[in-house]
């Protein structure tokens, strides 16, 4: 696991004139140095979820953000990777090896769960998802694992658009209802 492996891919981006120019986008594992500008693309999509579900998300400031990252990164079974242009953060992807419970009912088996896949909103469509997801699949299979998994809500549209796009499909749904307390 901890392979400290790095992808170059080469990119198209749009440059501020509209002009299609080639950028190589680097994806590595995230250095302490990066947990700054990580939190702060944690931040977009957790405010994406406090705004969608304000009963079950709550907010955070960055400093809270950069604890938690930092946490995850000193995991064990973790990845957390970035991709970079011009030493620029643009995207990350935290993502863990889970095995299943140890239950008659289920299969034993690893799979990746993916615990968000961020990427600047000015960056999107640059091809920063494609290529995290990418890196990920290709850290699966160097791990002997077979099956990423996530979890999608409903209201982004967009994830759910771009993950579909990258081969994932439904599994199963997880449904609420509020029952109030009188």
């Amino acid at each position: 696991m901890k392979k400290s492996v790095v992808h170059l891919i080469a990119s198209v981006w749009r440059n501020t004139c509209g002009t299609p120019e080639f950028r190589t986008m680097k994806i590595r594992d995230a250095l302490e140095s990066d947990l700054r500008s990580i939190a702060e693309l944690l931040l977009i999509v957790h405010q994406l979820h406090v705004n969608a579900h304000p009963e079950t998300y709550r907010e955070i400031s960055h400093e809270i953000a950069m604890d938690f990252l930092a946490t995850r990164m000193a995991e064990k079974n973790a990845y957390l990777r970035v991709a970079e242009v011009d030493s620029e953060l643009h995207g990350y992807c935290s993502a863990a090896i889970r095995s299943s419970p140890s239950i008659p009912l289920l299969q034993p088996r690893e799979f990746i769960y993916v615990n968000e896949v961020v990427v600047r909103p000015e960056s999107r469509m640059g091809g920063g998802g494609r290529a995290l997801i990418a890196d990920l699949k290709e850290l699966a299979r160097q791990d002997g694992i077979e099956e990423i998994e996530l979890d999608v809500g409903h209201f982004n549209s967009g994830a759910n658009a771009f993950f579909k796009s990258q081969g994932f499909e439904a599994l199963r749904e997880r449904v609420t209802t509020r029952v109030g307390t009188q």
